[in-house]
């Protein structure tokens, strides 16, 4: 079977019987004997079972768990190639609506992740590529160095009602999560690690900071925070200036979670109205503000669909969940008189979904790409979008 082309989640693609089958680490022009692993009715998933022609472009992983990991798709080429093919799919998604990616903003490609989630079960480790079967590890390259530091003290704990081991790492201080019964002993690994969590029980230490540029939050046990840090801080520094280049005011960041684009932009701006759905989430964020000394950051627990009276806002923040934003909340932006939209997206398909509708008041000024997730597919996009003069 040959390879003809990549797709958006970093799969060759060929044809089997007029059918689309998406392989698993295969490039473009190679020739490939293969394994259906998913079959529907209009697609099938394969893994390759021999490589007959091998691209020029393949290079050999550094991880020695790639290809049997779900983890990563993209060792398997450079960087370099890996920006390309980004830029390619990035483009080629948003060519209907007329506009490209401007940039990809990136930094280190190893050692980034600020967090690593393992799962339990008999072993410690990351589930298999298409499995839910465990794949032991000791090391994760991709993981910052102090949480690959950590990794090797796990051995020490009875994981017998342990599901779940997160391991996060900000400010050179290390945080142990334990998902699970409440029943655990920590007494062999207490002294490794700077801050324990039973579930979201803090049990030992005390609570870890992330620092982005001058900006403290406390990091939740269980709740979201960015994981590329340094990614994180230039796309928040990018943030902050499309509001100073437009002289925004007032600003409802919608989807704020722990409040981090609404606390790091706040010094920059009259005021800043953030609103969750998530509980703990928004008990994060006024901590946060109330950390950071900031008094002109307000937040709110609410679904996003209850907002109303949005036109007392010059901008709008939007930072959904993949699955992008609802059809109430699109018909309340494009009915609204918001001059600027500032859309942070996690998945391109969703927003380009989202962008199709806002167009239709909104211009589309650019789109910036920031790597937050090299040798996977993912990306991070910021739209910028201006209201059409009527």
């Amino acid at each position: 079977m040959q390879i003809v082309k990549m797709d958006n989640q970093g799969r060759g693609i060929t044809y089997y019987n007029d059918k689309i089958v998406f392989v698993n680490n295969a490039l473009p022009l190679e020739d490939v004997d293969i394994s259906i692993t998913l079959d529907k009715k209009k697609y099938s998933v394969a893994s390759v079972t021999k490589y007959n022609k091998i691209s020029n472009f393949r290079i050999k992983p550094k991880c020695k768990y790639y290809g049997i990991c779900g983890g990563c798709q993209l060792e398997h080429i450079t960087y370099t190639d890996e920006l390309d093919y980004k830029t390619n799919y990035l483009n080629d998604i948003f060519k209907s609506l007329g506009v490209k990616t401007d940039r990809i903003i990136t930094n280190k490609d190893y050692n980034y992740r600020d967090k690593i989630t393992l799962k339990v079960n008999k072993c410690i480790g990351f589930y298999k590529l298409n499995s839910n079967d465990i794949i032991s590890i000791d090391k994760c390259i991709i993981a910052d160095n102090l949480i690959n530091d950590k990794i090797k003290y796990l051995k020490l704990i009875d994981t017998t009602n342990i599901k779940e081991i997160i391991i996060k790492s900000f400010d050179s201080k290390s945080m142990l999560v334990l998902n699970g019964s409440n029943d655990i002993d920590i007494s062999k690994i207490s002294k490794y690690f700077d801050t324990i969590y039973i579930n979201n029980r803090l049990v030992s230490g005390n609570r870890i900071i992330a620092t982005i540029d001058n900006i403290k939050y406390y990091i939740a046990p269980n709740g979201f925070f960015q994981v590329n840090i340094s990614i994180a801080e230039m796309m928040f520094k990018y943030i902050k200036k499309l509001c100073v280049n437009k002289k925004v005011e007032r600003i409802l960041d919608l989807y704020c979670g722990c409040g981090s684009i609404s606390l790091f932009i706040a010094d920059s701006v009259k005021y800043v109205y953030g609103v969750e759905l998530n509980k703990e989430s928004i008990k994060d964020a006024n901590n946060n503000k109330k950390l950071n000394n900031i008094t002109n950051v307000d937040f709110s627990c609410d679904t996003t669909d209850n907002i109303d009276n949005i036109s007392s806002f010059d901008t709008v923040i939007v930072d959904p969940p993949r699955s992008g934003l609802s059809k109430k909340v699109i018909q309340k932006l494009l009915s609204s008189k918001i001059k600027n939209i500032i859309y942070v997206s996690c998945d391109p398909i969703t927003l380009k979904r989202d962008l199709t509708y806002l167009k239709d008041k909104y211009n589309i000024e650019s789109i910036t790409t920031f790597d937050m997730f090299p040798n996977t597919y993912h990306v991070e996009n910021v739209v910028t979008l201006t209201r059409i003069s009527p």
